[in-house]
């Protein structure tokens, strides 16, 4: 009697002890947020992936604490405090943010973020309710030492055509090949300094496909920096004149004197419109615009001289006759006031 008891007992108990091992799968990844760089009035983002590895087959909702006194106002989450991690997604991120006040005071902060889920719909699992969670510590200080560091994680030079029609009219050519035709190097940069940061230089050039000859060469110094612990695409460029081909790039990054990253990249200059188009944007327009304006702006100038011009010719013709006259006059009354001179030293000289 007692085994026929204990026995549907047994299995019951082993019942909820799997189901509960089952929706037993939760944590976060990293489990802690850490910098040590930081200075008075930056942002530092930091990316948590929370992660379930109980079958995702219900909505899970997320409750966040933040137990951090002293810092508690410099952080903020970009879903919120409570938000929902969908089911059937194993792998839910969420981004902290630390805004730090110019007037923070240097030193070293700590804390934590206590994460607690349950199920989103309670009434789901019959009235039981497991609730799940998980804890991200934070270590942070606040420093005045600038420092400069950054890592390539990817580049890329795609492959680009020949400008098409209008922007290799003849007249313009030189103009948008200068601005727009060129060997564009794609870089995806991390920033792990807390001071904006990009590359010194990048130094690209261009050999034939077989690396026998260096067709091109050059160095662009103008990349877009990078602001403190983000991560961000910037490119650096070189205006070319390659003709349609495949080519090899050695690409050289550099940190002040320092080569920091080479590469060597194949890519393909193709005919206009080979590869869905060079996508310019509306900057060739612009540029084709303001060039338009200009050359309509020196004709209009050049046509209002010559109507400057036109207009005192026309003025002064009819006037012609009497300027000649008056002229005349002043020429007869200075050969008088002259010969009377003459006449008056004669007469005083025979006294």
């Amino acid at each position: 009697m007692l085994r026929k008891i204990l026995l549907p007992l047994l299995i019951f108990v082993l019942f909820i002890s799997w189901a509960t091992a089952a929706r037993a799968g939760f944590g976060v990844s990293p489990p802690l947020i850490q910098n040590h760089q930081l200075t008075p009035g930056s942002t530092y983002k930091q990316e948590i992936m929370l992660l379930r590895s109980d079958p995702a087959n219900e909505d899970l909702k997320a409750e966040l604490n933040i137990n951090a006194p002293e810092i508690s106002s410099w952080i903020s989450i970009d879903q919120g405090n409570t938000f929902i991690m969908p089911k059937n997604q194993y792998q839910v991120p969420m981004v902290v943010t630390f805004k730090i006040p110019k007037n923070a005071q240097l030193g070293d902060y700590s804390g934590n973020i206590d994460i607690k889920v349950s199920p989103a719909d309670s009434n789901a699992a019959g009235g039981v309710s497991i609730a799940l969670g998980a804890r991200i510590e934070i270590d942070l200080a606040l420093t005045n030492v600038s420092q400069a560091d950054f890592l390539v994680r990817e580049v890329s030079l795609p492959d680009f055509e020949l400008l098409g029609s209008p922007w290799n009219w003849k007249v313009w050519a030189p103009i948008f090949n200068r601005l727009f035709y060129k060997v564009k190097v794609v870089m995806n940069i991390e920033n792990k300094g807390n001071i904006k940061i990009s590359p010194s230089k990048v130094s690209i050039e261009i050999w034939d496909l077989n690396k026998q000859k260096i067709l091109e060469s050059g160095v662009d110094k103008s990349i877009k920096k990078i602001d403190p612990f983000n991560t961000a695409v910037v490119s650096a460029g070189l205006p070319t004149h390659l003709g349609a081909g495949q080519y090899w790039a050695k690409i050289r990054i550099y940190k002040e004197q320092e080569i920091v990253n080479y590469y060597e990249v194949a890519f393909t200059v193709a005919a206009p419109g080979a590869i869905g188009g060079s996508n310019l944007g509306i900057w060739p327009w612009l540029v084709a615009a303001g060039l338009i304006l200009i050359v309509l702006a020196i004709i209009a100038a050049l046509i209002k001289i010559r109507f400057w011009r036109f207009f005192i010719w026309l003025v002064l013709l009819p006037s012609k006759p009497i300027l000649h006259t008056i002229v005349n006059f002043f020429k007869a009354l200075n050969k008088k006031f002259w010969q009377w001179l003459v006449r008056q030293a004669e007469k005083h000289k025979n006294e």
